[in-house]
């Protein structure tokens, strides 16, 4: 009976979709690309490095709503990109205690150019 009060103490990892930022640099031999926020007061900086090499990249076409997964030769510096994170990873970053990488789970291309 002690343990279930302490459940409630428990802090959920919110998932955050929709996070803006625009693509600065591509690098096809590391599989990352760096990001800069979007918006003014965007929570990643100027200088944001992404591992792209196992999280699912996908475009989803705004007018029919077709989504298609694409690979990281789709993307193109200035791009807009709309990432998915848990909180955790998103503290841990701004922490630097994982360094310079930011660890999302999703990458969507929000530039509307892929057919």
């Amino acid at each position: 009976m002690m343990l279930l009060p302490a459940c409630s103490f428990w802090e959920k990892d919110v998932f955050h979709l929709g996070i803006n930022a625009v693509i600065t640099e591509i690098d096809t031999e590391n599989q990352t690309i760096t990001v800069k926020d979007a918006d003014e007061n965007g929570v990643l900086g100027e200088n944001c490095i992404i591992d792209c090499s196992d999280i699912p990249l996908f475009y989803c076409h705004y007018e029919t709503h077709d989504v298609k997964s694409i690979s990281l030769e789709d993307l193109q510096v200035d791009d807009s990109v709309i990432l998915g994170i848990y909180n955790s990873k998103l503290e841990a970053y701004k922490n630097k205690t994982e360094g310079n990488i930011l660890h999302v789970e999703q990458l969507q291309l929000g530039t509307q150019r892929l057919g």
